[in-house]
């Protein structure tokens, strides 16, 4: 599955799941992703947020 990430520029970055190599809290409501490609994001969804919004289902 594919996420599309906004940067604060409004670009778009588009990643895999595959991609990211963690997915931390930072703060109040943020969370760290960070991916293989040396990037990092703040985002304010957890991990299970983002899974429910593109259709992945944990078991």
């Amino acid at each position: 599955m594919w996420i599309n990430l906004t940067d604060v520029n409004g670009d778009h970055i588009t990643l895999n799941f595959a991609h990211v190599v963690s997915f931390n809290p930072y703060g109040t409501g943020t969370h760290i992703v960070t991916t293989t490609a040396g990037l990092t994001f703040f985002v304010k969804e957890t991990i299970e947020q983002i899974q429910n919004k593109i259709g992945i289902t944990t078991t």
